[in-house]
């Protein structure tokens, strides 16, 4: 994508976002900045009423002043003393107001940066979310975590100082026409400066929009490097390769560091650059108004103070242009990846879940000539699973089998509904299932997969997940079904138990064993069992498969195992092999 590309999606995504309180924040900006600004113009009366003492302040100062001075004198203030007096009042109550105005609008951009980067992760949770399984699976893990952190983050990045630029942008207005009001020539040569900064930003931020593509392949980089620490320690650690891990995060890191350094340099360069021409400048425009335009000192003064106010939020500006297009390659990377969730969007229609509106999903699950299928690195299908002819009657257990990579995970996530037919029909009972009825076919279903989905709460929080209520009675049924009961009732807290890093001081077996007895509570047809038992030994397996098969009743069990157990004790073999599906004899 284009950095102009990036900028405009980045730009119209805000805009939509602000829009409701987009008067409010205006109406503040804008108040803020006019407080600013006349703060400053006061200085010109109080300067002249002293530079005028035994004068007449009145009668030499500017047209402010005199309008000033004569409202002063018709209130009784005469004296010097007592227009310093009133006149100092009125900026102190000035300043107050300010400060009051100045809080409610940096609490206000901060709500609007913020809440904008909460609704750009929530889009992209909820875009993730309702993607098909298929597509999921094809992105890197570090991919999607770098998507949810790095790139994020530098969208805050960006949001933070495009909420500053609108500041700037305000405050330059309002001390531009102040300055107009003290000497339009003046004006005009402050804008002309003001010009040729942004023409000298904008071109510099092409470097900006560099790095932040360097920085994008390189935190992903360091992601992966993460992911592949945390999960190799063990190993790494058992064959004594530790170091290998840590040297390769180090040099992501290192890579990482070296770019923020660049960029931090460059970002110097360009503020000492923007310094040393606001200095020349700011002295150009004091020496054109002292000896060309004739300015009093009390003009000259506020000139001062107006490039001195105004050159601190000029730089941060700059600063501010190129750090957005160091942050719009992470923003473009957003986009992409949102546009090809979106592409991807599970075609479910918003229907019942109750199986109920749209047949019952009870007897028999039958394939006919159905196959999975997704699109290969050209135009072409890659049929992952077949199946031509099948059927499981109630009450079966079936045991899926075959070598690794035949497509036995993909059958049982075609029955999981997490694929849907390319080609055939899969039903059960009178439950067909399609793009309509997959919400309705997945409320039949109960899936345990290989790996174990624990996290950090107790074990009947676990359980529970993620919205089942059943009573104690049913949990520990379930619990003795999977055979788990015991473990839980060795834990000091039972089902109240925390289980600390999702279940990690747990052997692999215990966490199969509690994960098959959340499967078990949930209301289901169809019990789907993913290499589900592969951690437990033998005896514990084949104990756990025969009451499984005990409490089956009109349901229907699916095995996917390399387990003699499992296949001993099955009522009906599969085996899989490339891809096609077919029943042993």
């Amino acid at each position: 994508m284009r950095p102009a590309t990036g900028a405009s999606a980045l730009f119209r995504s805000i805009l939509r976002y602000i829009r409701p309180s987009a008067v409010q924040t205006a109406i503040v900006v804008i108040l803020a900045a006019i407080l600013e600004g006349t703060g400053i113009m006061l200085l010109l009366p109080v300067a002249e009423v002293i530079f005028a003492q035994g004068g007449d302040a009145a009668g030499q100062g500017t047209g402010v002043t005199q309008r000033v001075i004569g409202v002063l004198r018709d209130v009784g203030a005469t004296s010097t003393m007592q227009q310093l007096a009133v006149i100092g009042s009125g900026f102190v109550a000035l300043v107050i107001l300010r400060a009051a105005i100045l809080l409610r609008r940096d609490v206000l951009l901060m709500e609007l940066t913020q809440g904008f980067v909460d609704a750009e992760r929530h889009r992209f949770f909820g875009k993730l979310a309702d993607a098909q399984w298929p597509v999921i699976k094809r992105y890197r893990r570090a991919h999607l975590l770098d998507m949810m952190t790095n790139n994020i983050e530098r969208v805050a990045v960006a949001m933070d100082f495009l909420a500053r630029t609108l500041v700037t942008f305000a405050l330059g207005l309002a001390l531009l026409a102040t300055a107009f009001i003290v000497s339009s020539v003046l004006g005009i040569a402050l804008l002309a400066m003001l010009a040729a900064g942004l023409v000298f930003a904008f071109a510099w931020s092409r470097r900006s929009h560099a790095a932040g593509e360097a920085l994008n392949l390189a935190h992903r980089s360091v992601m992966s490097e993460t992911t592949r620490f945390l999960e190799g320690l063990k190993t790494a650690k058992s064959a004594r390769a530790e170091n290998t891990l840590a040297d390769g995060f180090a040099r992501q890191v290192a890579e990482v560091r070296a770019i923020f350094i660049a960029f931090t340099r460059q970002q110097a360069n360009l503020r000492n650059a923007i310094q040393i021409l606001a200095a020349v400048g700011a002295l150009a425009v004091l020496l054109i108004g002292y000896g060309l335009l004739g300015l009093t000192g009390p003009e000259l003064l506020v000139m001062a103070a107006i490039i001195l106010r105004l050159a601190p939020s000029l730089i941060a500006l700059f600063g501010g242009i190129q750090s957005v297009a160091y942050a719009l390659p992470a923003y473009s990377d957003l986009l992409t990846v949102e546009a090809e969730l979106e592409a991807a969007k599970s075609d479910d229609v918003e229907s019942d879940a109750k199986s109920g509106s749209h047949g019952e999903m009870t007897g028999s699950l039958i394939w006919h000539d159905c196959t999975v299928q997704v699109a290969g690195p050209g135009a072409e299908s890659l049929i992952l699973a077949q199946v031509d002819e099948l059927c499981l009657p109630p009450g079966t257990l079936a045991h899926i089998g075959g070598p690794s990579g035949a497509g036995k995970s993909t059958l049982a996530e075609l029955i999981a509904g997490l694929h849907l037919p390319a080609t055939g029909t899969m039903r059960s009972g009178q439950l067909e299932l399609t793009p309509a009825t997959r919400r309705a076919w997945q409320a039949g279903i109960a899936f345990a997969p290989q790996e174990p989905f624990l996290f950090d709460g107790t074990v009947r929080e676990n359980l529970c997940w993620p919205d089942l209520t059943p009573d104690d009675d049913a949990i520990w049924d379930a619990l003795k079904t999977a055979c788990a009961d015991d473990l839980v009732r060795s834990l000091p807290g039972g089902l109240d138990e925390a289980l600390l890093d999702g279940g990690a001081r747990l052997s692999g077996g215990e966490r199969q064993r509690l994960c098959l007895a959340r499967a078990l509570l949930r209301p289901r047809h169809i019990l789907i069992l993913d290499e589900a038992t592969s951690a437990m030994d033998a005896v514990l397996e084949r104990e756990v498969v025969s009451r499984l098969k005990a409490v089956a009743g009109q349901g229907i069990i699916v095995m996917v195992s390399h387990s003699h157990n499992a296949r001993d004790l099955a009522d009906i073999k599969i085996t899989i092999r490339g891809g096609k599906a077919q029943l042993l004899n």
